[in-house]
């Protein structure tokens, strides 16, 4: 174990080298048993090597880290953070921080990280590249792919600022990331913008027109542009939100939703009607 007058501190390399291991590695491992423990612990190990050059250390350091894992791949860089900080103290101090406590705070940072991470991360700026993305790729425009390029971009730069934030801030820093007020608001805005982007892309996508015509004496009323002149994209809209009731409230599964799609389109488009 190291002295105190010669202190072990991780470098900029080391933090950088474990942000692109859990960033590549994180879903790989993924299993039912300890989830994504196995990349985690894998993400750390250059980190812990250079911190417990005793192998007896090294070992109980990645024994803990085998516990049960799971939460969202780049808002879990506020977790990353906080266990490098963590396991360095620990390092040149063995009794600062007993190894239950890096445990206890993984596991209690696994569902805020996860929640945040999910709703703002995932949900709503991936989602929003992923738009996009497809938008221009309908159109046959190449930017498409710069587009999802950029996305998994913005992420990535996610992961590396809030694992740096918390490596150096330590744990005071997740409670001022997640807690802050401007936090709040720009997870709001981006929740309000990402619905308003599904409403638009929704009409634009999803190609969806009635067939069926009207006839009363010498007029024919086409019913299709009557629907148009009353909210154009309305059937677009009214099919967006049954499929989000069958997944949200009725737990339809996707690949039921593909098949009932394909079925229903292909019998109304044989009696005429779409």
């Amino acid at each position: 174990m190291a002295e105190d007058t010669k202190r072990i501190s991780l470098t900029t390399a080391d933090v950088n080298k474990v942000i692109a291991r859990w960033y590549i590695n994180c879903e790989i491992s993924l299993n039912f048993e300890r989830m994504q423990s196995i990349a985690f612990t894998d993400a750390l190990l250059p980190a812990l090597k250079k911190l417990y050059p005793n192998k007896d250390d090294l070992k109980d350091a990645m024994t803990r880290h085998m516990e049960l894992f799971n939460t969202n791949a780049t808002a879990g860089g506020l977790i990353l953070g906080t266990v490098l900080a963590m396991e360095e103290e620990k390092a040149n101090n063995i009794d600062a921080i007993p190894g239950e406590s890096i445990i206890a705070v993984k596991t209690g940072l696994m569902g805020p990280c996860a929640a945040f991470g999910d709703s703002f991360s995932a949900g709503t700026i991936t989602t929003l590249f992923i738009l996009a993305a497809c938008s221009l790729a309908q159109q046959g425009n190449f930017l498409g792919v710069l587009v999802l390029f950029l996305g998994t971009m913005v992420t990535l730069c996610e992961l590396i600022l809030t694992t740096k934030l918390t490596y150096k801030q330590g744990r005071s820093a997740i409670k001022n990331v997640l807690g802050s007020a401007l936090m709040n608001s720009v997870t709001e805005g981006a929740n309000i913008l990402g619905m308003t982007m599904m409403g638009v892309l929704t009409s634009s996508m999803v190609s969806l027109s009635l067939a069926l015509q009207v006839t009363s004496g010498e007029s024919t009323m086409i019913i299709q542009d009557q629907l148009d002149t009353l909210m154009p994209g309305l059937l677009q809209i009214a099919v967006l939100f049954t499929y989000y009731l069958l997944i949200s409230k009725k737990n339809v599964s996707i690949v039921k939703l593909v098949l009932g799609t394909l079925v229903v389109a292909l019998v109304l488009a044989f009696f005429g009607i779409v």
